[in-house]
């Protein structure tokens, strides 16, 4: 009987408070809350285009249509998913992608991939922190660089 008793306390005093439970559930609403803030800041970038999916952009549906045909069924499916999300771009931001992109293409492919690589890592910072990344890596990137990334990510000089 001792036994039983002491089982039952140890499993009372291990089971959280309804203030704990409270507690973590709060948390966990607010850590949603701040993904949602964090994509939906994430989505105002612009996205830059790989080559590929500028050429299907400029292809009429037909054309693009047999190129699409020609691909595997898991290269077509990521172009096909570059492309909806640049088509469903506000007409502001996909005239700024317009007007960037022929900037990207003329750097080295280097240097291209290294933009490419700090977009990956700017998408991933809440905006306070993609400011000061943008702020103290102007010595890493030329003027030119720098002019592109400050467009895609929207965040001035």
């Amino acid at each position: 009987m001792r036994c039983l008793f002491t089982i039952a306390a140890v499993v009372v005093l291990m089971m959280p408070s309804a203030s704990a439970q409270e507690n973590i559930v709060r948390q966990k609403a607010i850590r949603q809350q701040k993904l949602k803030q964090q994509k939906a800041q994430q989505q105002k970038m612009l996205p830059l285009p790989a080559p590929a999916v500028e050429r299907f952009l400029q292809m009429s549906p037909e054309e693009r249509e047999k190129a699409l045909s020609q691909l595997t069924p898991e290269r077509r499916a990521q172009v096909e998913q570059r492309l909806k999300r640049l088509e469903q771009l506000p007409a502001g931001q996909r005239q700024e992608l317009q007007d960037v992109y022929p900037a990207f293409m003329n750097l080295r492919p280097a240097r291209q991939q290294a933009i490419r690589q700090e977009i990956r890592l700017l998408r991933q910072l809440r905006p306070v922190e993609r400011r000061d990344r943008m702020n103290n890596n102007s010595g890493d990137f030329s003027p030119e660089e720098m002019d592109i990334l400050r467009r895609v990510t929207g965040i001035p000089e």
